[in-house]
């Protein structure tokens, strides 16, 4: 006689413990069965979690989790294997469960956000905008990238947001290494500036670059800001509900391979955005996964001269009724700063 399977889903990352509880433990386990959550932490987060999260919560040294599992009498667990240490791993697997990745049919619930979801992530990045605005002012000759990566944080906290990931402020040629490391070089007259920045609220993500120009910026800086420009108000205009993600990338990496540039986008046109800034989907080159109503992703086409600059347009989309809708609304037009 075949074995009936029961299932239970064991999830140890902070963020998706929130997306599922609304609350976030640093150090804590979920045990989702039956459409039921099962909060287990330590003292440090027992007395909010009681309060505040969406499950039955348990003090893991008195409850240990384990012994809960055995109750419930399930022989399979789904683990998100891309968040889930070796060390969980292997003490499951030792128990005696057979486990299995549930990755992918996690991250198509994770991938179609509700409407309380977006609304949030609307204001996300609305704070974003907001303080990034805010920080133009304090650009000048003489400041460093993490001054002015510190005062755009700043500002995220006073308009009563987060920081949502490592802030990337890069001057000069630093702009032409997609994921700079922010440091102690001073702002120089005739210079472009990479910001790449998000803000966190209440628990969900915004993602935004932008690049500007400190002096008189070069024809040959303005020409290729034209083209990075122009490939995302095209891939903004034509993504669609339907399309695949590779197909969604190839719009903006044709336009620029047109222009002599395509060999300088190094990265996917878009990732998925949400309690994590890089989700489900990703638009890359190879992925057929299909776009659907309710995502919501980066659009951030760039073109990357080593040793010279680089040029990064991205803004936080969303699929509303087929088309794609930003989720930003400052102006995407070069903006000098002299």
């Amino acid at each position: 006689m075949r074995e009936v399977l029961k299932s239970a889903v064991v999830i140890t990352d902070g963020d998706l413990i929130f997306y599922h509880t609304g609350f976030y433990v640093e150090d804590g386990l979920l045990v989702i069965y039956n459409g039921q959550n099962y909060l287990f932490t330590d003292k440090r987060y027992f007395e909010d979690a009681l309060k505040f999260a969406n499950a039955t919560v348990y003090l893991n040294a008195v409850s240990p989790y384990q012994t809960f599992i055995k109750t419930l009498g399930v022989n399979q667990i789904g683990l998100i294997y891309g968040y889930t240490s070796a060390l969980t791993y292997k003490e499951l697997e030792s128990l005696g469960y057979s486990l299995y990745d549930c990755s992918e049919s996690l991250e198509s619930v994770y991938a179609i956000k509700t409407e309380r979801q977006l609304s949030t992530i609307k204001k996300a990045c609305s704070i974003a905008e907001q303080a990034f605005l805010k920080t133009l002012p304090f650009i000048k000759e003489g400041i460093t990238e993490l001054e002015l990566s510190a005062e755009l944080e700043h500002n995220f906290k006073r308009l009563g947001g987060g920081v949502g990931f490592e802030t990337i402020v890069a001057f000069g040629k630093g702009s032409s290494v997609p994921h700079y490391k922010t440091g102690s070089v001073k702002l120089e007259k005739n210079t472009p500036i990479l910001m790449d920045f998000g803000c966190r609220y209440n628990g969900f993500l915004s993602d935004i670059t932008r690049t500007l120009f400190f002096g008189e910026p070069t024809e040959q800086f303005t020409s290729v800001y034209s083209a990075v420009k122009n490939a995302h108000s095209k891939a903004v205009n034509e993504i669609r509900s339907g399309m695949k993600c590779c197909e969604a990338d190839a719009i903006a990496r044709e336009y620029l391979n047109e222009y002599g540039y395509g060999d300088k986008f190094y990265h996917s046109l878009g990732h998925g955005i949400g309690v994590k800034v890089h989700e489900f989907p990703t638009l890359k080159p190879t992925s057929d996964t299909v776009l659907k109503d309710g995502m919501v992703f980066s659009v951030e086409p760039g073109v990357y001269l080593e040793g010279e600059f680089g040029v990064r347009i991205e803004d936080t989309v969303t699929l509303v009724d087929g088309k794609c809708v930003s989720l930003m609304t400052t102006d995407k037009d070069l903006l000098i700063i002299r």
